[in-house]
């Protein structure tokens, strides 16, 4: 029983315990919050539309947004959808061949092409295909009607110059369109075929985990080092200045960035992931990364102290959800897709997306990490700034004093 009392006197059982219980309620009302109602927002999808039929094709892109299903783009050319695309900036994009209603008149198949770009959230590739299928099956029940209406239109005129009176050829036509329904629902008669091509696509499950793996990873390096050198520099402030302790932090964070990257990279050249970058393009980026980590990690710390931990817990529920490692942004509610513009796990998933599998913008995710390093590094000198006024407050009130 003393043993168990000495325990619970100490500190840092204490803060042990409240780290454990912090950790569970978080990652629950993060994680719970975010993924609420994730299906309701597939609305929030991007669709880009490149149309060059002016009659079948005009009719399809008033259908698509009169459902309002998706967000749709129209472009003029395939060559600048496929850049937005490629960016990232469409989710799928659609493209519609000239001359359809002249090649479904001539008994051909028309093929429409569904571009789904694979540099992206697993769970977006799988509900972009599905949309593709299911849209085009749409497509063909509703170019199927057109072509029953035109059919039923084009009753020879003798049938209907010979009927008795208006309300005999009215019947006839009718009847006309009810067969021609009739003829067309037997014989499933799929008018559109759809072509689904896989852009910036790569082979292999376990790649599709390479974003988060890497993320988490990183952030849970960067807090534990970054609570460890809080430690250290609590033992060493007796002895070295607070701004020399905190430069002599900042040297430590980027050896220790350099270093623990080239382990991360030659793991992954070890297992065979495959990069569409260079070793040492691949080993730059993941120093930048993991040092916006310490630097965010570090903040928290240097405020609180280990009790700082609580918040950096906060924070890898939140990057994860809105980053977009597991479930796309575009699902997100609004306050983590905006939340996620300001953390620096979501420009490290895009990047790694368009590290490994292509596409995408790295250099935009460069400058957004680099915005935000400097941002941090700012904050923290600021609030070594605000200690040392303090301290020198404390000392001149107890100089005072005695």
């Amino acid at each position: 029983m003393k043993v168990l009392q000495s325990f619970l006197k100490e500190k840092e059982t204490l803060l042990g315990i409240a780290a454990a219980i912090a950790f569970q309620l978080i990652f629950v009302i993060v994680w719970l919050t975010g993924y609420d109602g994730v299906y309701d927002r597939t609305d929030q999808f991007s669709i880009g539309i490149v149309n060059n039929d002016s009659e079948l094709g005009e009719e399809i892109v008033t259908e698509l947004n009169d459902r309002d299903l998706f967000q749709i783009t129209v472009y003029e050319k395939l060559s600048e959808a496929k850049e937005e695309l490629d960016e990232r900036n469409v989710n799928m994009l659609i493209h519609l061949p000239d001359n359809m209603m002249e090649q479904l008149q001539n008994s051909e198949t028309v093929s429409i092409n569904y571009f789904i770009n694979q540099s992206a959230p697993t769970l977006t590739k799988q509900m972009m295909e599905t949309a593709a299928n299911t849209l085009n099956n749409e497509l063909n029940q509703q170019v199927r009607e057109n072509i029953n209406a035109q059919i039923a239109d084009k009753i020879p005129p003798l049938i209907a110059a010979e009927a008795p009176n208006e309300e005999m050829e009215a019947i006839i036509r009718e009847v006309a369109s009810q067969v021609v329904d009739l003829v067309q629902e037997n014989t499933q008669v799929n008018p559109l075929n759809a072509n689904i091509e896989k852009t910036n696509d790569k082979e292999g499950f376990a790649i599709t985990m390479v974003p988060l793996l890497i993320v988490l990873a990183s952030y849970i390096s960067a807090m534990l080092i970054s609570q460890y050198l809080q430690i250290t520099n609590g033992k060493l402030k007796q002895a070295h200045g607070r701004f020399s302790l905190f430069f002599g932090r900042q040297i430590i964070n980027i050896l220790l960035a350099l270093g623990i990257s080239l382990l991360t990279v030659c793991l992954m050249y070890l297992f065979n992931i495959d990069l569409d970058y260079s070793f040492i393009s691949l080993w730059g980026f993941q120093a930048i990364l993991l040092f916006s980590f310490l630097a965010i990690s570090q903040l928290f710390v240097m405020l609180f102290g280990n009790p700082g931990m609580i918040f950096n817990i906060a924070l890898t529920a939140t990057q994860l959800v809105s980053s977009g490692a597991i479930v796309p942004r575009e699902l997100l509610p609004s306050f983590y897709f905006e939340l996620g513009k300001l953390l620096p796990a979501t420009y490290g998933v895009n990047s790694y997306f368009s590290l490994i599998y292509g596409g995408g913008n790295l250099g935009s995710d460069l400058k957004h990490l680099t915005i935000i390093i400097g941002v941090l590094l700012a904050l923290a000198f600021t609030i070594q700034i605000i200690f040392s006024i303090i301290d020198r407050f404390k000392n001149q009130k107890a100089t005072i004093n005695s």
